[in-house]
């Protein structure tokens, strides 16, 4: 590897203003600094993207204590400066220097050494300070490994291939491929997300090197669920069809969705549901979402449930937990998204009988849910056109019904009298008959827009009377012991 990098010439980067002011401060610090510091920026803004986040690399171990006394210099002149942050040293999290952190002139800036990695068997890099050569060939991708020279305001291309690989769309390692996966195979993920973020060719070499089984096996069981999680959460959020395609191309979906038991449906369902939520997406004018989008990863594990401590769950949940470790909020979105799209019926016309399926939890928010049936109705006869306007039609009619009925306002609005009012009008205890009469008075209030909480009143009491009542408490559920089993009564 050469000592030496191509360089672009100066200008091929267009600063803003405010860039422009920045560089121009950065580097009259810099130079003057005892002894001077060689200052580089790194990362997505030399990729042409909108960012106001900037990873200045240095020649220094210390990123803090150049970045306090860069702090203490613009402080001095007046500039626009936020608080200064320190991320310490750290090796047993492979946090080996000291890192900046500031706001300057709306510019998020981290400041940290240039560095050196060398990988051991526990697959934590031993982290020093090292040379622009290294700290360059230490990245994913050579297009991600170049540096803009503060004070030559030359881009540096220190692999020799990025600026070309730039140019021609390519995804090379500037590594070895199998030597950069097997330092970290979480390197595969990345490559994956680079790749379809900019609409880059995988290097033949490089998609071989993700195909291997001991790669993939590393990725799967040596690298950490979050991480593997957080960055497919990445590819969720940018291009996600994309993201889909390669990860089925490289075969990368069991290593991602590893799930506590195979899928009983093929794994290939993930892109069908992919590129169905597209077309779906597309022709209704609604927006995708990380659960909609982390559903279609989940979809060979629809309908899946297992024993969890005396429970039965949902697979879905558990992937979305423990393979890729998302929150438990998103997860359980996720699941509900399959749980709730069974509960749609598109041939429902009653105000309270669609409603309160509306109301369900599993089903909120509803119109992802909606989404997510036309999916589901759709992926069993998906052949990669799009041949189903029917199904689209009797959904977007639906949809059109409960608008007219002003359902989506409806369904939001509390009940005209809660559970406590309930007790006190009809003079009971608390009790699961309570949820019972909750329901049946929303039930009501649906079907009677514009009811006062008088009226709501006065049908409950007069049906609490008559031989509803009755009706009513055989819908309260049997009690339950300690163990989960019902009582006999």
């Amino acid at each position: 590897m050469a000592s030496a990098p191509i360089t672009a010439p100066k200008g091929t980067i267009a600063l803003s203003d405010t860039e422009e002011k920045f560089v121009t401060l950065l580097d009259e610090f810099a130079t003057g600094y005892n002894p001077p510091i060689e200052c580089r920026i790194a990362g997505g803004w030399l990729l042409s993207l909108p960012s106001h986040d900037l990873d200045v690399a240095l020649s220094t171990a210390s990123g803090y204590a150049f970045a306090e006394a860069f702090h203490n210099f613009l402080k001095e002149r007046g500039v626009d400066i936020g608080s200064l942050g320190r991320i310490e040293a750290n090796p047993e999290q492979s946090k080996h220097l000291e890192t900046g952190t500031t706001r300057i002139m709306g510019l998020e800036c981290d400041f940290v050494g240039l560095r050196s990695e060398t990988y051991t068997d526990t697959r934590i890099p031993q982290i020093k300070l090292g040379t622009p050569l290294e700290d360059a060939l230490r990245r994913d991708l050579t297009c991600n490994s170049l540096f803009f020279n503060v004070h030559s305001r030359e881009i540096e291309d220190w692999t020799r291939h990025g600026l070309a690989d730039l140019e021609g769309r390519i995804a090379r390692t500037p590594l070895p491929p199998r030597q950069t996966f097997l330092d970290d195979p979480l390197r595969v993920l990345r490559c994956v997300r680079f790749a379809g973020r900019f609409g880059l060719k995988i290097e033949p070499d490089v998609s071989a090197a993700m195909k291997e089984t001991d790669i993939q096996d590393a990725l799967r069981t040596k690298v950490s669920k979050e991480r593997v999680g957080e960055e497919t959460h990445k590819m969720m959020q940018k291009t996600p069809l994309r993201a889909y395609e390669l990860i089925y191309e490289l075969g990368l979906h069991k290593a991602i969705f590893t799930g506590p038991v195979e899928p009983e449906n093929p794994r290939e369902q993930a892109l069908a549901a992919a590129q169905v939520l597209t077309e779906v997406l597309k022709r209704t004018g609604e927006q995708g979402s990380d659960a909609l989008w982390f559903a279609a990863g989940c979809s060979p594990f629809r309908g899946m449930t297992r024993e969890e401590k005396g429970k039965t769950v949902s697979c879905v949940a558990t992937v979305m937990l423990e393979s890729v470790k998302r929150s438990a909020d998103l997860s359980k979105h996720v699941a509900h998204l399959f749980e709730g799209a069974a509960l749609l019926d598109p041939a429902a016309t009653g105000r309270s009988q669609i409603g309160l399926v509306l109301q369900n939890p599993s089903v909120r928010p509803w119109n992802q849910t909606w989404v997510w049936a036309i999916v589901l109705e759709v992926l069993p006869t998906w052949n990669g056109q799009w041949e189903h306007d029917a199904i689209l039609e009797k959904w977007i009619k639906f949809r059109s019904h409960l608008e007219s009925l002003d359902l989506p306002k409806a369904i939001e609005e509390p009940p005209l009298i809660n559970g406590k009012e309930i007790q006190a009008l009809l003079q009971i205890r608390p009790g699961q008959i309570v949820g019972v009469l909750s329901k049946a008075v929303m039930e009501w209030q649906l079907d009677h827009p514009g009811s006062t909480r008088d009226e709501v009143s006065a049908w409950l009491k007069q049906e609490w009377e008559s031989e509803q009542r009755q009706k009513w408490e055989a819908m309260v559920p049997p009690p339950v012991n300690k163990t989960g089993k019902k009582r006999k009564t």
